[in-house]
């Protein structure tokens, strides 16, 4: 199921029967405290007034009220050359208009947020005044939602929303915009055909920048006198990658030890300075590095990576513990195993260090420990290239206690330091398997991905066309799927780009939510088909 889909509309209604009223409306004296917020009580002109000539309007409420941001959340649909001022008069608020109107046409003044009450600071959600400089009243509307493109959910920040007769248009016909779950709705408009954009406008210019996140099509919505669900628009707004690769941090973490943290993964990096060695985590952003003199506490590095070049002086600051700095360096034990009984028996038992090491021997060996019955195997122990993890390769049993010993002086680190002996105990589990059969009809290669409840990608795999997945070693937990339109076939999620008048490529949901237990083995099948 496209994410684009079962959009909830019960926003539209109150949306479509909003009128602003100049109506009184009392509330008794004394009671408990003011929570409500202020009421429009009359309007001069009266709001809808036709044949509008006058040169600035005022709305009373029925208390004082003060403006907040004015100029940033009044907007005002066709929009203005000139901004009109605002200001706060006795009980009500005056608008002063600098611009000649357009004749035959309706102006709208949307108040987003804009007024509050003075003694509570009660905020007024939304005001609207509208009038017409001709004969006639523009009440056609036009509705529709933005979802964020990656994960279809509404988006929440608030973005200006913008309608063009023409997308060659450099100045919109209207503008609104949206509430805190996407939605957004144009009132009093003409008839006609309008492309719909949406984006963030930080420096409310309307114009969309190259950086702001944006969202729009290639579609023409039409203005009706009332919703139509079926006439609706609906965006998937994205931000554009336009950083550029820089350093965000470069520390010692310790004697002889860097850590050094970029914006994005790092290429081919290389690195100039101290004498030393260097690992990039899995990510691509973050090295560390041992320098070889092991209590080095200042250096000046140089970090170069495909058209970046950084020139990085440290220098090492001892932690300070209870008032004053520690001169003492506590180390962190070489060895640690990176299983727990979260495991599945299948997988690999993992051991880290904090060092790279080196093997003392050609053969490495784990002793392995059935608590059931006391019976011990041994299995091998095989390093990484890069000498920061091993594993253990033993054939262990699901929900079977195990010990797992190893003795001291197996591996020795870049600095010529032995490793300690190290046990633990784990109880390994059974995972689950999860099959899928997928009937591509996209026309494009997928990524598939299994997202956990947090919506974060557990695994994901690739697929050109139609055919089977398998992915193992689940936890029990639920799941769902998502797959990635993958246009450019880069094997990840693209995101959109206003400037160059790309689309975000399309995120589609699985329309079940999976429940996978222990040893289950969990098929599915799904065809998948894009909403456009």
């Amino acid at each position: 199921m496209a994410l684009l889909t079962g959009v909830s509309l019960f926003f539209i209604f109150h949306l479509s029967l909003f009128i602003s009223s100049c109506a009184r409306q009392g509330y008794p004296s004394g009671g408990p405290k003011d929570v409500e917020p202020p009421v429009a009580v009359g309007c001069k002109p009266a709001n809808e007034s036709r044949h509008f000539k006058a040169k600035k309007f005022y709305v009373e409420f029925d208390e004082y009220v003060v403006l907040k941001s004015a100029e940033q959340n009044v907007l005002v649909s066709p929009p203005l050359k000139n901004k009109p001022e605002y200001s706060v008069k006795g009980k009500g608020v005056q608008v002063v208009l600098n611009d000649t109107l357009q004749e035959n046409t309706t102006y709208l003044f949307q108040f987003k947020e804009a007024i509050a009450d003075y003694t509570e600071g009660n905020m007024l959600p939304t005001y609207e005044y509208v009038f017409s400089t001709g004969a006639d009243m523009d009440t056609m509307m036009l509705a529709g939602n933005v979802l964020n493109a990656r994960t279809g959910k509404p988006w929440s920040e608030v973005l200006t929303v913008a309608a063009y007769r023409n997308m060659e248009d450099m100045v919109p016909a209207l503008v609104t915009r949206t509430d805190k779950k996407g939605n957004f709705a144009f009132h009093y408009i003409p008839e006609g055909s309008y492309h719909i954009v949406a984006f963030e406008d930080k420096n409310r210019d309307l114009r969309v920048d190259s950086t702001e996140a944006a969202a729009w099509d290639e579609l023409t919505y039409h203005a009706s006198d009332s919703i139509d669900s079926s006439a609706m628009a609906h965006l998937r707004v994205s931000a554009p990658d336009r950083s550029h690769q820089r350093l965000l941090k470069a520390e010692f973490t310790s004697r002889g030890r860097i850590s050094i943290i970029t914006l994005k993964p790092m290429q081919q990096p290389q690195l100039t300075g101290e004498p030393s060695e260097w690992r990039l985590n899995p990510k691509g952003d973050t090295m560390s590095v041992w320098c070889l003199n092991e209590l080095c506490d200042s250096t000046v590095l140089i970090l170069t990576d495909e058209g970046f070049i950084d020139t990085m002086k440290l220098r090492y600051r001892a932690p300070i513990r209870k008032g004053r700095r520690s001169s003492s360096q506590q180390q962190e034990p070489l060895m640690k195993a990176l299983c727990s009984g979260n495991n599945a028996y299948y997988d690999d038992l993992r051991l880290g260090f904090t060092v790279p090491v080196k093997a003392t021997g050609d053969s490495l060996q784990a002793k392995v420990m059935a608590l059931k019955d006391s019976s011990v195997s041994l299995c091998p122990i095989v390093l990484d290239n890069n000498g920061l993890q091993a594993r253990l390769n033993a054939k262990l049993h699901s929900g079977e206690n195990y010990r797992i010993h190893l003795t001291d002086s197996l591996f020795t680190d870049l600095y010529g330091h032995p490793s300690d002996s190290l046990d633990f105990t784990l109880t390994p589990k059974d995972y689950g398997t999860l099959t899928l059969h997928i009937d591509n009809q996209t026309g494009h290669p997928l990524v598939v991905e299994v997202l956990d409840s947090r919506d974060t990608v557990i695994q994901f795999q690739t697929l050109e066309m139609s055919g089977t997945l398998h992915f193992i070693h689940l936890p029990a937990a639920e799941y769902r799927l998502r797959a990635v339109v993958d246009c450019d076939g880069n094997g990840q999620w693209t995101t959109g780009d206003w400037l160059l008048r790309r689309q975000p490529e399309e995120c589609i949901l699985y329309e079940k939510k999976l429940q996978l237990r222990e040893k289950w083995e969990l098929e599915e099948r799904w065809t998948i088909t894009t909403d456009k």
